[in-house]
């Protein structure tokens, strides 16, 4: 328990040494701060729709296009056929 006291009596002396910036120097160093996280977020996010864009450039195939002038003049009639069955009487 010694150490422990002892350890936060060290604490409260060290921070009697801190030097705590003014309160223009903190608003001009968090601007900074902000203005330097926004500009990198830009340029991560503009690699990342670049390589985005890249990979479904590569990943996909072309689609073949489709004459739309076209008209069937009748739907085709969907043709159901039903498989015979065979019966086995096993009566004896």
């Amino acid at each position: 328990m010694h150490k422990v006291i002892s350890f936060f009596r060290e604490v409260r002396a060290e921070f009697k040494n801190i030097t705590w910036p003014k309160k223009d120097t903190l608003i001009q160093l968090t601007i900074v701060v902000i203005s330097i996280s926004v500009i990198v977020s830009l340029i991560l996010g503009g690699f990342d729709y670049i390589f985005t864009q890249a990979l479904n450039y590569i990943g996909t195939k072309p689609v073949p296009q489709i004459n739309t002038n076209i008209l069937p003049t009748e739907a085709p009639t969907p043709v159901f056929t039903v498989a015979p069955t065979k019966i086995i009487n096993k009566t004896k």
